[in-house]
């Protein structure tokens, strides 16, 4: 067999059957595999670390992240996503071999049999810068599927945190309405003990009455939500809807820190996983685009064959040039121009609405922040020694019964608002972190 027809088999296997592996796609395999670790066994296999009886916000939110199947199918798009890398990088071709035996009444001649190496005529092989730029589109693509996976586990701590924080908050609600059922009931017996004597009229008993039932409503609603937002947070973490879920013994202490709206803005660029997704989605368009304009490059069939004596060597390509398909290919370009122009639009839009989300709520943990100062250095304060001294000149004889449940009641009120305030609060501070990650001063 000639050499040269040897080596031009071998060059033709080379090039028909070669992947792309384009520069950073090991990066994100190993990003992945790091991520994995926890997700290659089958649910049913994995040891779950228990929950403490109390557990704390972090330990919460790493629960959630062992537990998440919400979280693991992100995974598992991104993983997907890594495997169309090589897909997308081999040549669509395979090797075909066959063998041509003449037959001469009925005998054959050995040295007459020709053998061909050639690429799957129905798949042409492509211009190596094809599957080159298709492959660099699978990797921008993959990225993608990670920050989303990234920006997934983002979304899962401020929804555990989030409700966590109302957990806590409808808890201390329910503890303060309880405190304030108790108080009216004071005030229905001392109003229905003055009825008789006409100390107090019929009506006044009859609305204290009724204030002791609204106030009963509100706890059977309290409570209700209380079950509501047990089975939301079981379900954010990953258990089951009925799992004991202790009761937070207090609110989150008030995360105060230096929310200047210059500072954030700066952050948006560097910290967020949204952004970053989309520059990789407009880097992967982009690819998309050069991949369409490259249709206009021929691809090409090859062919060696021999004869087993040796004596006829053969070598046939074929070019196949895409000059009836002009319509189709322009259709494509415009098509990847549009999309491209689409993520470009989506990109700056966005980056307009985070700018106007964390602008919003700075502002609104400006004005919270006040009030929650005010309401714990002087407000409440105020009303505990105003409630104090009541209670003293109460003992004294010097103010009636009902002066001392009205200043417990309004110190019930402001304590109510100071919950609402917190909460409200630390829900603000999740919605910044969402957008440039936690935040420690």
């Amino acid at each position: 067999m000639n050499r040269l027809a040897i080596l031009l088999t071998i060059v033709f296997l080379s090039c028909a059957s070669c992947t792309v592996h384009p520069a950073g796609e090991q990066d994100e395999r190993h990003r992945a595999a790091v991520e994995g670790q926890r997700y290659m066994m089958r649910p049913e296999d994995r040891s779950q670390p228990s929950l403490p009886a109390n557990p704390s916000r972090d330990e919460l939110v790493q629960y959630a992240d062992l537990a998440s199947p919400e979280l693991e199918q992100r995974f598992w798009e991104w993983k997907a996503a890594i495997e169309q890398i090589p897909q997308d990088g081999t040549q669509p071709t395979n090797l075909v071999l066959y063998a041509n035996v003449p037959l001469t009444h009925g005998s054959t001649a050995f040295n007459r049999t020709v053998l061909t190496a050639a690429n799957d005529p129905m798949a042409d092989i492509q211009w190596p810068s094809k599957p080159t730029t298709a492959a660099r589109r699978a990797l921008q693509e993959a990225r993608v599927a990670g920050l989303r996976f990234q920006q997934a586990k983002r979304d899962l701590r401020q929804k555990v945190l989030g409700i966590y924080a109302d957990y806590a908050a409808t808890a201390q609600l329910l503890r303060l309405e309880k405190i304030n059922a108790q108080l009216l009931a004071t005030i229905a017996s001392v109003a229905q003990a003055g009825v008789p004597s006409g100390k107090t009229a019929q009506p006044v008993a009859m609305n204290a009455r009724n204030e002791v039932e609204l106030s009963k409503n509100r706890i059977a609603e309290l409570d209700a939500k209380m079950g509501q937002l047990r089975a939301a947070l079981n379900a954010a973490i990953g258990r089951e809807p009925e799992a004991v879920l202790s009761l937070p013994p207090s609110l989150p202490p008030l995360r105060r820190a230096n929310f200047v709206s210059s500072t954030l803005l700066k952050l948006i660029s560097e910290r967020s996983i949204e952004l970053a997704s989309l520059d990789a989605d407009e880097q992967a368009r982009d690819d998309g685009l050069k991949l369409a304009k490259l249709q206009y490059v021929p691809d090409f069939s090859l062919s060696a064959s021999t004869d087993l004596g040796g004596a006829v060597q053969n070598l046939m390509g074929m070019v196949t040039v895409p000059l009836l398909r002009y319509q189709a290919i322009d259709a494509a370009i415009a098509q990847a121009e549009a999309n491209l122009r689409k993520i470009d639009s989506m990109r700056r839009q966005t980056a307009i609405d985070l700018r106007s989300r964390i602008v919003g709520d700075v502002a609104m943990l400006d004005q919270l922040q006040r009030q929650a100062i005010s309401l714990e250095s002087i407000v409440i304060p105020r009303a505990q020694a105003i409630a104090q001294l009541d209670q003293s000149i109460f003992e004294i004889g010097g103010t009636p019964l009902m002066t001392i449940v009205d200043a417990q009641r309004s110190l019930i009120e402001l304590r109510r608002l100071d919950v609402n305030i917190r909460s409200a609060y630390e829900t603000t501070v999740l919605d910044i972190e969402n957008v440039v990650g936690p935040i420690v001063n």
